[in-house]
């Protein structure tokens, strides 16, 4: 006997919580631009010294070149700079994030036509979203000083996109 789940508790926990987040964003704006700025340079710091562990552990056998290094290095220089000057940098940040997320909903927009023309449910809530992701992304490079309302949208459109893909979960897996 075969069963599909009809939801997926795991995507709509997320999307809830996104939801959640969404609203601390819309509410303190200011706190939310500096915290950011500090999970950026975090995970800049983490990502660049996982580069340098991989690079020791794998070089022989993957015919890593020095480029990696450097980009490890990089990765480390930018993680500090955030981390240490969380308030400087986090007028930059806007721009950063924009990029991010107008190619986000770029490339949701793209599979959402993909998914389109194999007939899969929400295809048109997935455009939707890509819409809105490219916009909030568009927005942060014209209005900067915008970011938290912006984010606080865009996290708000995954939470809720979260939650429709959760809640049907099982009519796409049916397909």
């Amino acid at each position: 006997m075969n069963t599909v789940k009809k939801h997926d508790a795991g995507l709509i926990v997320a999307g809830v919580l996104l939801v959640l987040c969404a609203f601390l964003l819309f509410f303190a704006p200011g706190v939310a631009l500096v915290t950011l700025t500090a999970i950026a340079g975090a995970a800049f710091l983490v990502s660049g010294v996982f580069d340098i562990v991989a690079y020791v552990r794998f070089r022989a056998a993957m015919s890593l070149s020095g480029w990696a290094v450097a980009y490890a290095v990089l990765d480390i220089v930018v993680g500090l700079m955030l981390l240490v000057h969380p308030f400087a940098f986090a007028a930059v940040i806007p721009w950063v994030v924009g990029f991010f997320f107008a190619l986000f909903g770029a490339v949701e927009i793209a599979g959402s036509l993909r998914i389109r023309k194999v007939g899969a449910p929400m295809w048109g809530w997935m455009l939707f979203s890509g819409i809105v992701s490219a916009l909030c992304g568009l927005a942060f490079f014209v209005v900067p000083a915008t970011l938290s309302i912006f984010l606080a949208v865009f996290v708000l459109m995954r939470g809720a996109s979260l939650v429709v893909y959760g809640w049907n979960a099982g009519k796409a897996l049916t397909l």
